[in-house]
């Protein structure tokens, strides 16, 4: 009997988390606030069979080479700025759409702002953007 009660707490430690906040006499405490569903998510097994067709949104960052007004100038202008982009970097995904109230070129799917920073860099040396700047984004992935 004495050895199930013993043994009791380390079966109960069986993820990370349990395993970070243990005490331990001479070191530090770690408390972890999270949400009780991200518990019962950790140990499992991620199969994309699962999730075929699922789009996941995460939020990154995209580079705004182009903004104009409510016109079809603006919308030829914002085509036209995707257009040399495509031509020029044909790995970099181009948005060229109406944001209301306005025309808008963005490019890019970038995680951080570092990537984002430095390929907004590369494009400012072209010398063909009159403003340029990195704006937060949602961006869409798609799972096989």
């Amino acid at each position: 009997m004495l050895l199930t009660l013993v043994s009791l707490p380390l079966v109960a430690q069986d993820n990370i988390v349990d395993r970070l906040e243990q005490i331990v006499p001479g070191e530090g405490v770690v408390t972890i606030h999270q949400d009780a569903r991200l518990n019962s998510l950790l140990g499992m097994v991620y199969n994309p069979a699962l999730n075929k067709g699922k789009k996941l949104q995460t939020v990154g960052y995209r580079i705004q080479i182009y903004a104009g007004g409510n016109t079809r100038n603006a919308k030829e202008e914002a085509q036209k700025a995707a257009q040399f982009v495509k031509n020029n970097h044909p790995e970099i995904p181009v948005y060229a759409e109406f944001v209301a109230p306005r025309w808008v070129c963005r490019v890019g799917d970038y995680k951080t702002i570092e990537e984002a920073d430095q390929v907004m860099r590369m494009l400012k040396k072209s010398g063909n953007f009159k403003e340029i700047a990195i704006l937060p984004n949602q961006l869409i992935n798609i799972t096989l």
